[in-house]
């Protein structure tokens, strides 16, 4: 008999370890939830972290898995997003990329760094388990919160699965059943279909710098635009694009501004800073576009294999790159003033097809973009 401890939770409920799937709207996390539901295993949340900037592919199949999710008797899918604090220096954003294009850089993983990730996905994530009161509850008592991690049993996969293999953390235990269960990506599809499902497409920011060259041959028209706004905006502060002299302006004022935090430091934050004193890059040593470095099969630039495949018109391209630097240090400085802004949403808007061949006074989309 189970007693009824809240309009919410039996006690079986409180002393069960409560079950996190950490969703990522992709075959393998999809997987995941097809083969909880064949093996008897049921989920007490299935948290979604949008970043803004999926494709909408996979916003499309949200609809679809809930759909199921709802047949079978699983929750449904909770989407949580970061929202970033205000400021009175730069308008409001609400994705990573309206994040980059404020910033004038790059998503981490195009410098190495995984932060993105962490910022806008596992934190969203963390913090709507930690106002979740089943949760609340089982900390409360001294038990962890079983967290669900999607990586299959791929080599790929697997690199990254004996990497974090045994990671201690005071909240979560993490789990991965795939890995467990054996099952790589080519089961985990077989698994989707063998439910009555499609097969999700590959989950990923339209301007993440792990896209492939054949994936880039494929986004369609607005992802390409996007890409092509977001390095020109970064450019000027890319290490891999500037010039030696560039180089060396940059090393001074990255080296100023070390100067003035270690003069206001003191302890263990001195300690840190001083280790962390900058150096004078090299030419070419740095990041110079979102697949950071060049290679055999692609430049570093996914705007210059956009140009080399004519994924987009030469004259679309330049006019972005010409143009969208420009209004958004426009933007920016407007807002810093107190002046009103247009929404992100809105000005990124302006840089939609019909608005591009407008400013280049053509009248015929098929004139200039076709």
């Amino acid at each position: 008999m189970n007693i009824q401890t809240d309009l919410f939770h039996t006690v079986e409920d409180l002393r069960r370890q409560p079950l996190v799937v950490a969703y990522g709207l992709g075959v393998d996390s999809t997987a995941v939830l097809v083969e909880f539901q064949r093996r008897g295993i049921r989920p007490d949340a299935i948290l979604f972290a949008d970043t803004g900037n999926e494709k909408q592919e996979t916003y499309d199949y949200l609809p679809v898995i809930n759909a199921w999710l709802l047949s079978v008797g699983f929750p449904l899918v909770k989407v949580v997003r970061h929202f970033p604090n205000k400021s009175k220096k730069w308008p409001e954003y609400s994705s990573l990329g309206e994040n980059c294009l404020t910033n004038a850089t790059l998503p981490s993983l195009a410098f190495g760094f995984k932060s993105c990730s962490l910022k806008w996905k596992v934190l969203p994530q963390n913090i709507w388990v930690d106002r979740w009161l089943l949760a609340k509850r089982f900390w409360r008592n001294g038990g962890k919160v079983k967290k669900v991690i999607g990586y299959d049993a791929s080599p790929k996969d697997m690199k990254r699965y004996y990497k974090v293999k045994g990671m201690e953390d005071e909240k979560y235990e993490y789990w991965y059943p795939l890995v467990d269960w054996g099952m790589d990506r080519e089961a985990c599809k077989a698994s989707i279909r063998a439910a009555g499902l499609p097969v999700p497409p590959k989950s990923a920011c339209v301007f993440c710098p792990a896209t492939q060259p054949a994936e880039l041959r494929e986004h369609k028209r607005e992802y390409l635009r996007l890409i092509v706004m977001m390095e020109a905006r970064a450019k000027h502060r890319l290490e891999g694009c500037m010039s030696s002299g560039e180089l060396l302006q940059d090393f001074e004022r990255r080296l100023s501004e070390w100067e003035v935090k270690v003069r206001a430091s003191s302890g263990k934050r001195l300690e840190i800073l001083l280790n962390k004193r900058p150096v004078l890059k090299k030419v070419g040593a740095g990041c110079a576009g979102l697949w950071r470095k060049a290679t055999k099969e692609r430049p570093a630039m996914m705007t210059d294999f956009i140009l080399s495949e004519g994924l987009l018109p030469v004259h679309e391209v330049e006019f972005l790159q010409k143009r969208v630097p420009v209004e958004i240090e426009r933007n920016l400085l407007a807002f810093a003033e107190g002046g009103r802004v247009v929404n992100w949403h809105d000005f990124l808007e302006m840089f939609t097809e019909e608005d591009a061949i407008d400013e280049l006074g053509h009248s015929c989309g098929g004139c200039v973009f076709g």
